[in-house]
């Protein structure tokens, strides 16, 4: 290798080395021993959660006596189980691996106070704020994670930034209504369609007592339907009040079924109310004291019911392929005249000529 091409291999070198230093986050040795990244902090401590994307969603949780729930929801009740192991997870961060310590770096590792995963504000019992910056994910199971007070950028080990939903429903238990398909004994939906009563016979099959015309029932159409409420979730919980845009007051449907319960009957009634721009309907249940908003894909069978929705659908039948057939007509065609020449042939005389070819006869030899 040349002098010229040494220089060139050694520049090339450098300038891999400076791009490393410049755009590779790099794990940096710890200025000191190894601390909890939030000091002194237990997760008794702490009081209360706002989690939030960079999209501003966002989700706030607190601390209610020794329950978590969700304040700006009338106090519903929040998964506590859930909520104390993610606090724990994030008492239990540490003061290494040090990433970086330059500002330069917050928004690429998107922990920055305008560019984030998730921004995590934990509210302590003695009426301070600690803020956490989830960042992007490095691979291994590890995130970025910044205190809100300092540049330095840690990786956080067994922390993933979506493990921090920022939605109600991360942190609730999403099933509003539970009603035990094998224990329903009757049931009435009505809509502005229409209203229908079914109950079970002996064999706990679905019939529609009271029907003028019940040889085309379908009972499965009632299993199907009803089975939408053995477990039925929530987007979120909308509170105690029942507003007047939930439309409950005349609801879109209402499902009203009994169960046989251990020495009685209970009663459990659905009101489902006018859809929201989010496609979601308004709910209340006798079961419970909450407004609620359920996805309208779930509700929707009961709001469009109609008679026909509850008979047996008729198998279609293949039809043979049907020709038309084509009217046996000819087209009348006008004959107009058309003038043809006449073409006359003159005969003309050919000489002919004879030509007389000489044949030699052999005759058979005859013998001496």
């Amino acid at each position: 290798m040349n002098r010229r091409n040494q220089i060139l291999a050694a520049l090339l070198v450098a300038q891999l080395i400076i791009v490393a230093i410049v755009c590779v986050p790099r794990v940096l040795p710890a200025p000191s021993a190894t601390a909890p990244l939030l000091g002194a902090v237990k997760a008794a401590d702490v009081t209360g959660l706002v989690i939030q994307e960079q999209n501003g969603n966002q989700v706030e949780l607190a601390k209610k006596d020794t329950a978590w729930i969700v304040p700006n929801s009338d106090d519903y009740a929040a998964s506590s189980a859930k909520i104390t192991a993610f606090v724990t997870k994030l008492i239990g961060l540490q003061s290494d691996p040090l990433v970086t310590r330059t500002v330069s770096s917050h928004k690429r590792l998107q922990v920055a106070d305008d560019t984030f995963v998730r921004k995590i504000d934990l509210k302590l019992a003695d009426g301070s704020t600690r803020t956490l910056y989830l960042g992007s994910g490095s691979g291994g199971g590890t995130t970025y994670v910044r205190l809100g007070s300092q540049d330095d950028v840690y990786l956080a080990r067994g922390l993933n930034s979506f493990e921090a939903g920022a939605d109600v429903a991360a942190w609730i238990d999403p099933t509003y209504l539970s009603v035990p398909q094998a224990q329903l004994l009757s049931a009435t939906i009505e809509n502005a369609q229409g209203k229908w009563q079914f109950a079970k016979n002996a064999q706990s099959q679905w019939t529609q007592p009271g029907a003028a015309d019940t040889s085309k029932f379908d009972p499965n159409s009632v299993t199907t339907l009803l089975g939408r409420l053995s477990s039925l979730a929530m987007v979120k919980p909308l509170g105690k009040t029942d507003k007047p845009e939930y439309g409950l007051d005349k609801p879109m449907a209402t499902v009203t079924v009994i169960v046989s319960a251990t020495a009685s009957t209970k009663v459990t009634t659905l009101r489902i109310g006018t859809k929201d721009k989010d496609g979601n309907y308004p709910v209340i249940s006798s079961d419970s004291q909450y407004v609620v908003a359920v996805a309208g894909a779930n509700l929707d069978p009961f709001v469009n019911a109609s008679q026909d929705t509850f008979l047996i659908k008729a198998t279609p039948t293949p039809n043979a392929l049907s020709l038309p057939t084509p009217e046996a007509v000819l087209p009348t065609l006008e004959a107009t005249p058309v003038l043809i020449p006449t073409v006359v042939v003159t005969s003309t005389p050919v000489s002919t000529s004879t030509i007389t070819i000489p044949v030699t006869s052999t005759g058979t030899p005859q013998p001496k």
